[in-house]
Formats: structure tokens, sequence, C-alpha cells
């Protein structure tokens, strides 16, 4: 295999989840791709999928360093593997359409629509904390917005600033032609304090500037006793004060009658009230009380001396400088909205992205035959592709978009929405800048029906990828073996302490051997007998199977024979060397006519230290056939144990779940532990069918690791060594 077509590991590390040999990655590091592309990597469950998944993921907290077509990747790296995962309790699909078509600038429209959208909302922001900053608006009812004279300016500052609303009428297209039409305007330097006193009063609903600008000069006429009105109610707030005095506090007149200059006064303040035209009488009530407070504008002096002497030309001075400052107050607010404009690439980004959505989407035939022929009729429903309302490019199931929505309000099986999540997986990683495509478990959660489909999906949707598939399930293997022969290499990941670890290549025959049963029932026929090491651990090993084998081909006989060296309180010697000899047919020199078993024979064979198949030939069956023996030998100690030690009758095809209920009946919490403790185990109960029942031989051995297997045979050996110390 040459090096172009291999992925080659020098480091792989979470953790202290992988071994040692994983971080300093000599040995079995590398993946090699089949001509077709492909590469399966088979765990057992504990040996470091999942974690390998987070690892070239980039998860926090792991490293890998690969070298790959010449160059180096490492945790940072982003354009090496596009990771499909599991599609069980996730949302359809994640995305929008720009992830799984790459038409004419589909990529980029979407890219566009993102960048509008946060330019936009970043602008709206702005716009509503400098109008408050600013120019002191801030709500869609401040009084100020009634001098804007832009009309279209006015509604959009209203709608901006409308906390529900917050200008959603205005996308940035709408934005950018308002104030494009709409150029800076030259300002002149400012009097602050006087623009500041602008700002708050035009916010006022009893502004003063508001009132002068409306004045009816005509009304302007000379009063000199304009004055008497502030004099006479100085005078009164001093009296109302100090209504018990007889001496005056400012000049000491000792003789002065409170109540009598309060009615004097107040005659006389209103008289000089009533003689002021109505239609300034108000203003100038309201102007009287500027006394002590900030006027930069001088309303007060400018309003009483007209009033004193008629000449209403004070008057047009103070209101054309107010039109200054509310041009000014325009002119700055179409400065503002540029300078917001300019601030960021909105323009920019609008001319781009309707000069692409005036262009159709072009989808590419193969895409478009991926979601009309695999997707849409794999499923039985409509899915389109085509452009909503806002030109945006829409991807619809039945005529509901189906993107990012939970799959619970989706009119589908959950055998569809996990096909329809994970097919469109396939398309966006079909998509993606990603070199290698790495499946975890791809048909985990589908039926039959569904798994052909998905095998065909990984063959004839990612064509121009490398693809690594990480299983346990030999499923997988065989539907992609039928439908495309020979199309991927396979290898054992091995991640257990003293062992040989890493990506362990499988050869051709045992390759053959774990996905088709006429390869592994020929290699017992004819292949294997130069390569077995110890024949006795071979035969006893294969037990199970044999009997399962016996049942396939209705070998009565067989069955009856072998079922007694495969319950421990049996103890009949079966000649085991002949019943594989007639099951197979074989009259090879290697396998002796006769070897007589029973099962103190079996429970009394070693199994750690002996090699029962020539491992460098056949390192998973050899592997396989250690676990199988070891499997045997703890159900045969454990029946043999508990029917011996409780002297439990025993029945007609009794099983050992039946003999475990049957040796702890009570309900107490020992009884129920010991129950659960080995009705639990792998070993004993949950795999051991597969030996025989599935004829899938190679399962058990490759779903748990020596290390796991180990733990659990030590646990059941104590189990039984306390049964047989009477300690329970």
């Amino acid at each position: 295999m040459c090096a172009a077509s291999c992925i080659m590991f020098s480091k792989v590390e979470i953790g202290s989840i992988f071994t040692h040999d994983f971080r300093n990655f000599l040995n079995n590091n590398t993946i090699c791709f089949s001509e077709q592309g492909v590469a399966v990597v088979y765990g057992p469950n504990g040996t470091g999928k999942t974690s390998f998944i987070n690892v070239i993921s980039g998860k926090q907290g792991s490293s890998f360093v690969a070298d790959y077509l010449g160059a180096q990747y490492t945790s940072n790296s982003e354009d090496l593997f596009y990771i499909i995962s599991d599609q069980n309790h996730r949302n359809i699909i994640s995305g929008t359409a720009k992830d799984f078509f790459l038409g004419a600038n589909i990529q980029r429209e979407f890219e566009l629509a993102d960048l509008l959208a946060n330019t936009r909302e970043k602008f709206i922001t702005a716009l509503i904390e400098q109008s408050k900053a600013e120019f002191n608006i801030s709500s869609a009812s401040s009084k100020a917005l009634e001098i804007l004279n832009d009309s279209e300016v006015k509604q959009f500052l209203s709608s901006c600033l409308n906390k529900q609303n917050r200008g959603k009428n205005y996308d940035a297209r709408k934005i950018v032609e308002l104030i494009m039409t709409r150029k800076a305007r030259s300002v002149s330097d400012i009097d602050q304090n006087k623009w500041s006193y602008f700002t708050n009063d035009i916010n006022s609903k009893e502004s003063l500037i508001r009132v002068l600008f409306n004045l009816p000069l005509d009304q302007v006429v000379t009063n000199p006793q304009i004055h008497e009105i502030e004099e006479n109610s100085e005078a009164l707030r001093i009296l109302e004060k100090f209504p018990t005095k007889t001496q005056c506090i400012v000049c000491d007149n000792k003789k002065i009658d409170c109540k009598n200059l309060i009615e004097k006064k107040t005659a006389n303040r209103e008289a000089v009230i009533a003689s002021i035209n109505e239609g300034v009488r108000n203003l100038a009530l309201q102007v009287i009380q500027l006394t002590g407070i900030n006027d930069p504008f001088q309303i007060k002096g400018h309003l009483m001396s007209a009033l004193d002497t008629g000449n209403v030309s004070i008057i047009v001075d103070l209101q054309t400088e107010f039109s200054q400052y509310v041009n000014l107050y325009n002119d700055r607010i179409i400065n503002l909205l540029n300078t917001l404009l300019e601030s960021d690439s909105m323009v920019a980004y609008v001319e781009e992205y309707y000069q692409l959505i005036r262009e159709r989407p072009t989808i590419s035939d193969e895409d478009m035959m991926y979601v009309e022929e695999i997707i849409s009729n794999s499923m039985d429903k409509e899915l389109k592709i085509d452009r909503d309302e806002n030109n945006t490019i829409k991807l619809h199931l039945e005529n509901n978009d189906f993107l990012g929505k939970d799959r619970d309000t989706l009119p589908l099986s959950a055998g569809e929405q996990n096909f329809l999540s994970l097919a469109f997986e396939f398309l966006k990683a079909k998509n993606s800048n990603c070199q290698i495509v790495v499946l975890d478990d791809p048909i985990s959660s589908f039926d039959s029906i569904y798994k052909n489909k998905i095998a065909y999906a990984i063959m004839k949707i990612l064509p121009e990828k490398k693809r690594i598939i990480l299983t346990h399930n030999i499923d997988l293997l065989r539907l992609l073996e039928s439908q495309y022969g020979n199309s991927y290499n396979l290898y054992i990941l091995n991640n257990t302490s003293g062992e040989n670890n890493g990506f362990i290549a499988l050869n051709q025959n045992e390759k053959g051997m774990l996905i088709n049963l006429n390869t592994l029932l020929d290699t017992f026929r004819n292949k294997i007998f130069p390569y077995i090491k110890d024949v006795d651990a071979f035969l006893m090993s294969l037990i199970p199977f044999c009997r399962g084998y016996a049942t396939l081909i209705n070998d009565q006989e067989s069955i009856d024979l072998l079922t007694n060296v495969m319950h421990g309180y049996k103890d009949e010697k079966v000649n085991i060397a002949g019943i594989y000899r007639k099951l197979f047919k074989t009259t090879s020199s290697v396998m002796p006519e006769t070897l007589l078993v029973d099962v103190d024979d079996i429970l009394h064979k070693a199994v750690e230290m002996i090699k029962i198949v020539d491992p460098a030939e056949y390192p998973l069956l050899d592997r396989t056939l250690k676990h199988s023996l070891i499997y045997l030998q703890l159900r045969l100690l454990v029946e043999k144990t508990l029917v011996e030690r409780y002297e439990i009758p025993i029945k007609p095809k009794m099983q050992l779940g039946q003999i475990i209920n049957a040796a702890f009946p009570k309900d107490d919490i020992e009884s129920l532990r010991y129950r659960v403790q080995l009705t639990s185990k792998k070993t004993l109960i949950n795999e051991f069918n597969h030996f025989e029942g599935n004829m899938s031989i190679f399962q058990p051995a490759i779903d748990i690791t020596n290390t796991h297997l180990n733990n659990e045979k030590t646990k059941i050996l104590s189990i039984v060594e306390a049964v047989n110390a009477r300690r329970i």
C-alpha cells in the first residue's frame, strides 16, 4: 500500500485513556485505505473508539499528530477529519442548506446571510446606544423625533427604538439603501452647553423651545409692566412665607400690613398677567420661572425684553437660532447613521449578497440525484430545494422546512429521522473541505432495510473522500462486502497495557472468516491444520461453535454429545475430536481420531500462556478461541459449583439462569446481590449464545478486551471461592 493512501499517527492522547504505546506511536500506527478509499477500524467496547473520535475532533485535553499526503496535522487542524457520529438524540439536521450543497456560490451566499444578520444587529445596537448618548432619544415615543424633517429617517429611528420591534422591518439591504441616499453633512462647531440644553428641552413635554417656535408674533406687543409679574411673584413668595411679620425684612419698616400687602400684590400681579396677550401669556409665565436655572440661550431675557418693548425681532432672532439647532440635530442624526454604516462591512456584504441571490442556485446533478433518489425515495417523502420569500435557499420535506427542527415535530418515524439525519451528514461531509470522513458506528441505530441503504451511501456518496469507519458491528462489514467486494481494509483497535496495541491489520484470511461463514467453515475444514499449536485447547474452545453448527445442519447426535460438555453438572466423557472430524468432514492427520474429555478436563485446561493457533497467521482467531475457552470454563465452573454446593435437582434442558435462581431463591440482600452479580456477567449469560446461536465466533472476542475479560474472570472466581468456603 503506497504512503499516499495511508494516514500515519505518531501520537494519540487524551488523559490516561490510551496506553503509553499511543503517546509515542511507533507500531501499528498506520491506517491504509483500500482502492475504494475505505478503512474499517473494528474495536471492542472499552478499547477507546469514542475516545479516538474525541481526539481527532480536537476535544479539550486531547492531542494527536498525524502525517497524511506529505503534510503533518495536529489537534489544531480543521481540514483533515470530518466526524459523523451517532444520529440518535439530536436535532434532525444541524446547520443550514449551505452545509449540504456546493452549487454556484451557495456556501458564500449563506456566509453572507449570517454576516449581514450579525452586522445589522451590531448596527441597530450601536444606533440605540448613540441615539441616547448624543441626542437624548431613548424610545420610540421620544418627543425629539418630532423635529426630524426626514419622514423615512424618523420612521426608521422609531422602529429601531421600539423595544419589541428593534427595526425588524428593516433588513440590512433596506438600511443601506436608506442611508446611502442621505450623504453625510458638514456641521460647524457647536456650543456644547446650548446643545445639551436643546436636546434635553426638545424631549420635554413642556418644551420652551417648541412653544417659542409656535409663538404668534402679532401677540408680542409693548407691555412695560411685564417685569412686575416676577417682582410681585417674588414679593408674594416672601410675604406668604412670613405672614405674621409686622416689620419688613428688607427695609425694616415696622408698620407693614402683610395681609393687605398680599392682597395688593396679588391683585397687581393678576392685573399685569391679564394685560398680556393670550397668545404669549402662558409662555411668559413659564419663562419667568427660569430664575436660577441654566438658560444658555437666554430665553428669559430675550422674551422679557421683547414683551417689554414689543420688539418681535428679538423673538425672531431666537427662533432663528433654534432653527439652526434643529437643522444641526437633523444633520448630526444623518451623520451618525453614516458613521455607523461606515464602521462595518454591511455595504460590501449587501452588494455581494444580492448579486449572488440574483443568480439561480445551481445544485450539482450528483447532489440532486442523492436527494431525490436515495433520500426521498427511501422514505417515500418528497424533498425539494427552492428559495423562500426572502430568496434564502431552503430544503423542504413534505413542503415544510426541516433544517434544525426538533425531530419530534417532523412527520417521520424514528428510523426515518435517523436516516434523514445521517444521509444529510453524508452530503455535508461530501461537500466539506475535510479530506477524511470518519464514521462512528453508522448503522448502530437502524433496521436491516436502512442498513443496506447506508452501506450503499457510504460507498457511492463519498467516493472522493477517504473514509474511516469505526464500529463493533459485523453486519456493516458484511453489507459493505456484499455490495462492494473487497472494498475496505480492516483493522482491530487494541488498547490494553502489555499487549500488542494500535491499529492491527487483519490479513485477508481473517477478514474473510470474520464476515463470511463459508470462509470460516472452509478454514476449519481445510486451512487451519498447519497452524494449530494446541490441538486439545483448539477442540475444547470450539465446543460451543460446533454445537451451533450441528444445530444448523440438524446433526442431533452431535448436539446431544456436545451438550454433555457444555453443562457443569454433566460428567460424561465425549470424543470431541471425532465430532469435529464428522462435522467438518476432515481427514487431516493433525486432527486425532479420538480426544475424550469431560467437564473436569475442560476446567483444568490452562489457557493463559498457550497459543491455540499461530498468532502470526491468525491473531484474531487465536484470541477468539482463547476467549471462547475461558467463556466455556467459567460457565461450566459456575454451574458445577452451584449444583454441587446447593444440591440443586437438575431438570431437562436446565439453563444457567435457572440454576442461579435455584441457588439463591430468597429475596434478602445477600441472595439478591449474588443473583445480580452472576446474571450480569457477559461471559456467563449475555454473550455466550454468539458462539453457537448466531454462529458469530468472533463477536464475543471483539466485544471484550483481554483486560476486561480477565477482570470479569477474577470476579467470577471470587464468587465461586465464596460459595465453596460456605460464606454465602
